[in-house]
């Protein structure tokens, strides 16, 4: 009885093989499908990979019988999309070959704006922005407006992670307005990115807000596969303004979800980073550790770090010094160190925009202090005279610098009373002035020149939405022209132009009324046409080298009436 039963099992068991093989279509019963038909049943294949490998390798071989370049270059993408790893880059290299071949400007475009969608996804940001920037050269005259939006939003990625916010965001609204009727995925990605950057500058309220839009229009459009997302960027939101328990909450939700799918590391190391401050904004240190150990382990296995993600070494190191653990806080020093000149060898524009923790010099130095301390305890000398020796030599040095600032400050503000206000000796920018004529004809070069005049004489800098592709309408040229000119007769860029004005006009109104010393520097921004206080304060030290708030102390020393 058992031994019939075993033959039962063994024959339906061959049977069901049989089955599943037979259920494989053979290419040849596919040889007259169209493509629509062959890409339906690549993405019905779902999870049988076999039948799958048969539709993928029908609809490349139907193209290439054909010499249909187009739909070569799609079935190399629909490979792609469909595989892991080193695969990607593999059919990535195919399809710009391919779109070589046939010598088509768009063609080749997509592909390269592709092949950095798979390097952007495998985090390595400088041969993404590689590819955009080809893709940009082979798109510039194409009419497939799809494409060049698409471009646009992949570019904002990579300013959103060097912390270009505003360029980011300038893209990103053009984004919004096309693809909202034209590609939900991309409209809702649009969206979610949008506030992101506004999050990370910030604008908490904007934040708020188009989470809320995203969440409301995905479920209109019938679209939620971003709605965990936009409740984790909601959670981010809480977190930054302190809403610890609320943030908590919100990560905890989408994390699960993004855990569960294994493939957005991304995404899940930023929501442990994000748990790892609001539990410790709540003072449950130990469990915020453990969240930033994650953020530590996906640096050092995968290669992955953003610029905010680095204060979880801030507050590890933090950490071990209130525990007194002197070799775990110099471990996290020396990975902070490391993560940092990783950043700065990926992208050098990350080098002077490191916000949270220390900057490179700081963690540097504070790493040798930490070696020295440790080989005087090991040594058993005086712990207590080499901290009084660093402690003196470092209230010299600030007394110092302090002395020395103040001094130079001094000395411009009488010149600025003077009316001499000397240009400051800046860094010579090489890239600014070119050493050869313009290619502009010279009537054209004049009358930008002019209507630039013009627009100081109506003072329409103070407006407080003047921007570069603003000031080129005004000059009625385009915006690339606009920059060659500036450079070579004003030897700035357009909107160090716009701001230098600014802040001369600001500094003669507060020389002939000195009651504007009481403003805030938040009302003298809004007086000058700037947008926000911190990019006035930027301004106008970069301008006549010294802050607004000496300026205005100085001008009160000198008896401004209340």
């Amino acid at each position: 009885m058992i031994g019939r039963l075993f033959f039962l099992l063994s024959l339906f068991g061959m049977c069901m093989v049989c089955a599943q093989r037979s259920s494989a279509p053979s290419l040849d019963s596919l040889q007259g499908l169209g493509y629509d038909a062959l890409f339906d049943k690549i993405k019905g294949a779902g999870a049988d990979s076999t039948k799958q490998g048969v539709y993928l390798k029908a609809y490349l071989d139907k193209a290439r019988s054909e010499r249909n370049w187009g739909e070569m270059v799609q079935g190399y993408k629909n490979y792609l999309h469909r595989s892991e790893g080193g695969a990607k880059l593999t059919y990535a290299d195919s399809m710009v070959g391919t779109a070589k071949s046939a010598r088509d400007s768009g063609l080749i475009g997509s592909a390269y704006l592709t092949k950095g969608i798979v390097f952007y996804s495998a985090k390595q940001y400088k041969a993404a922005l590689d590819n955009y920037l080809l893709a940009d050269q082979f798109l510039a005259g194409s009419d497939d407006a799809y494409l060049q939006f698409k471009l646009k939003y992949n570019i904002a990625l990579v300013k959103y992670y060097t912390e270009h916010f505003d360029e980011a965001i300038v893209l990103l609204n053009a984004c919004r307005d096309y693809f909202k009727g034209k590609s939900i995925p991309g409209y809702l990605n649009t969206l979610l990115l949008l506030g992101r950057c506004h999050q990370r500058m910030k604008n908490y309220g904007l934040g708020h807000a188009i989470n809320a839009k995203g969440m409301s229009e995905g479920k209109r459009l019938g679209n939620t596969a971003l709605a965990l997302y936009f409740v984790q960027s909601e959670g981010i939101n809480h977190a930054m303004e302190g809403n610890y328990p609320l943030a908590i909450d919100l990560l905890d939700s989408s994390q699960q979800f993004i855990r569960a799918k294994g493939n957005d590391f991304a995404n899940e190391v930023l929501g442990e980073f994000y748990l790892g401050k609001s539990y410790w904004g709540l003072g449950q240190r130990e469990k915020a550790v453990e969240y930033f150990k994650q953020v530590d382990a996906s640096f050092s296995e995968k290669g992955y770090m953003k610029t905010e993600l680095l204060g979880a070494y801030t507050h590890l190191t933090e950490y071990y010094a209130d525990l007194g653990n002197q070799e775990l806080r110099l471990l996290y020093l020396n990975k902070h160190i490391g993560a940092i000149n990783f950043m700065g060898a990926q992208n050098h524009y990350l080098d002077d925009r490191i916000k949270d923790g220390y900057d490179l010099k700081g963690v540097q130095r504070e790493k040798q202090r930490i070696e020295r301390l440790l080989r005087v305890r090991e040594r058993q000398k005086s712990m207590v005279i080499a901290a009084a020796i660093f402690l003196v030599v470092l209230l010299l040095g600030v007394a110092y610098k302090k002395e020395r600032d103040r001094s130079i400050y001094q000395k411009r503000f009488e010149e600025i009373l003077k009316g001499q206000n000397p240009p400051l000796e800046k860094p010579n920018k090489p890239h600014l002035v070119p050493s050869h004529s313009l290619d502009i004809s010279q009537e054209k070069i004049d009358g930008v020149l002019a209507r630039l005049e013009r627009f100081e004489g109506k003072q329409e800098f103070l407006d407080r939405k003047m921007s570069a592709s603003k000031l080129a309408v005004i000059a009625e040229v385009n915006g690339k022209y606009l920059s060659q000119i500036m450079a070579h007769y004003k030897g700035k860029r357009v909107m160090e132009y716009i701001n230098d004005l600014r802040v001369d006009h600001i500094i003669e109104q507060m020389k002939e009324d000195r009651k504007l010393a009481y403003y805030s520097n938040g009302s003298l921004a809004e007086v000058a046409g700037f947008n926000s206080e911190r990019t006035f304060v930027n301004a106008f030290r970069a301008r006549v080298g010294i802050t607004p708030m000496f300026f205005i102390q100085r001008l009160k020393a000198k008896g401004v009436p209340e």
